[in-house]
């Protein structure tokens, strides 16, 4: 009974926190009731069963998002998890039984932590579906991440949760590490509010477009007439959007349509749009010949660059072959594409340059709007930049680099979605930025190491079980 109370009360906390209600505070209190059984009288494989039922309950947002799409991109996403959380839980119940309190303390969160790190290294889906992408309404508690990454707004999720798991188990033994626990949780509150309270005098006015009815018609588009037309569309916005004093405009991935024939007269026809605006644009286009997803930068001073999609989405878009070029526009400034924010290190190298504010031309499915644009706005806190986003089915925003949402709109399924916005720049690199995934490092190492103790004391109790059983 108590075993499929915890797998139902966790679940439940999984899914509407990780989903699409977005109840972020329920994420730090979802693996309790789990750790809570881990750490009492039941059998482990009740304990790893529970696991595995609430963490696939709370993964039931995919199908919701995604329903339309091939299963086996959901599953990809989903069965890492359905198989390592189980593991992290039961790790955690081997150290309490075996381990000091401290050593508790901090196996459950090193443990998973260092599971959706690597996960997220090795999946086509970059770090889609970690437990940190919970709290990007609540940006007090995610600054920890211009520290050590998206990891640690993870690990400070599970610690928060270990620690109420143990004070409910209330042995007399966990008191330090109890308090060690909520010091630190309370430190991470702390660092939060200083760092919100940093001043942002710079601010820049811009701009993020969205018009689905010239998308669509850029996907249909079959003659150089038929572009332009979906082009000028575009333009027309870009100009209203400077007219209130926009100097940075980003428009929807693969917004306009380009083949090589036709590259010339639409470069020019934007390159034309931002002198005579004098405003940089980061515009996406659907390259249909050859195939491609890719984004094109216009400046005032006739600076031109592209860039290609690094990650295109799997299945879906097998037929772009994965750009390679950094993304970095110089004077503090870079363009990505969509799924690429979904990688912490494609974006890191770029932010090493001293990006402060990003152009993210974006397409989402969406009932996902929020789920995935949150995912790029914690690379906005990790990176140190603004970010202006506009996704085609999906939100356009403007961000600060805190992840506070200075202006969002869902975007309207006919004609044009706009956002004008002031915007403080970044700061430029972070912490994290600068020494990289070295706190995701540091909790595989200390989970190898509490997975060698507890190794080691298993030999040992085997050993001296054989000798009790020699002696006379």
């Amino acid at each position: 009974m108590f075993v499929l109370l915890a797998a139902l009360l966790s679940g439940a906390m999984f899914y509407f926190s990780q989903g699409l209600a977005d109840i972020w505070a329920l994420a730090w209190f979802a693996p309790v009731p789990l750790l809570w059984l881990a750490y009492g009288r039941a059998p482990t494989w009740q304990v790893a069963v529970a696991s595995a039922m609430a963490i696939l309950a709370g993964s039931a947002y995919a199908l919701q998002c995604y329903a339309t799409l091939p299963l086996m991109i959901i599953v990809v996403v989903v069965a890492p998890q359905v198989v390592l959380f189980p593991m992290a839980v039961v790790f955690a119940r081997a150290v309490q039984q075996r381990g000091p309190a401290l050593l508790t303390l901090i196996a459950f969160p090193a443990t998973w932590t260092a599971f959706e790190y690597l996960v997220g290294v090795v999946s086509p889906h970059g770090t889609y579906g970690s437990l940190a992408y919970s709290q990007l309404s609540a940006p007090l508690l995610i600054q920890g991440a211009s520290l050590f990454g998206y990891v640690a707004v993870t690990f400070a999720l599970c610690l928060f949760a270990n620690t109420l798991a143990m004070a409910i188990r209330a042995k007399r033994n966990s008191v330090a590490a109890i308090a060690t626990g909520l010091a630190v949780c309370a430190i991470n509150v702390a660092f939060g509010l200083v760092r919100l309270a940093h001043s942002q005098p710079q601010t820049v006015r811009v701009a993020a477009l969205v018009d689905e009815t010239a998308t669509g018609h850029a996907w249909h588009a079959k003659t150089l007439q038929d572009a332009s037309a979906v082009v000028e569309a575009y333009a027309q916005a870009i100009r209203s959007a400077a007219a209130q004093g926009a100097t940075f405009v980003v428009t929807a991935e693969s917004a306009m349509p380009l083949m090589a024939s036709w590259e010339p007269a639409i470069k020019a026809q934007l390159a034309e749009v931002s002198k005579q605006a004098n405003v940089h644009i980061v515009a996406g286009f659907n390259q249909m010949e050859p195939a491609g997803d890719i984004a094109l930068s216009f400046q005032p001073d006739a600076a031109t660059q592209f860039y290609a999609k690094r990650h295109p989405v799997p299945i879906l878009e097998d037929r772009f072959v994965p750009g390679t070029q950094s993304g970095w526009l110089g004077d503090g400034r870079a363009m990505e594409i969509c799924k690429d924010m979904d990688f912490p290190a494609t974006i890191r190298a770029d932010a090493a340059k001293g990006v402060r504010l990003v152009g993210v031309p974006a397409g989402d499915f969406g009932l996902d709007a929020w789920l995935h644009a949150r995912m790029a706005v914690m690379r906005s806190v990790e990176g140190g930049f603004a970010m202006v986003r506009a996704a085609n089915d999906g939100l356009v925003t403007v961000n600060d680099a805190q992840g506070r949402l200075i202006a969002s709109k869902m975007a309207a399924p006919t004609g044009l979605t706009s956002v004008v916005a002031d915007v403080p720049l970044g700061s430029g690199p972070t912490i994290y930025i600068r020494i990289g995934d070295v706190f995701a490092w540091l909790c595989l190492a200390i989970s190898l190491l509490a997975g060698v103790s507890l190794g080691r004391h298993w030999l040992q109790s085997r050993q001296d079980a054989r000798s009790g059983r020699q002696s006379p």
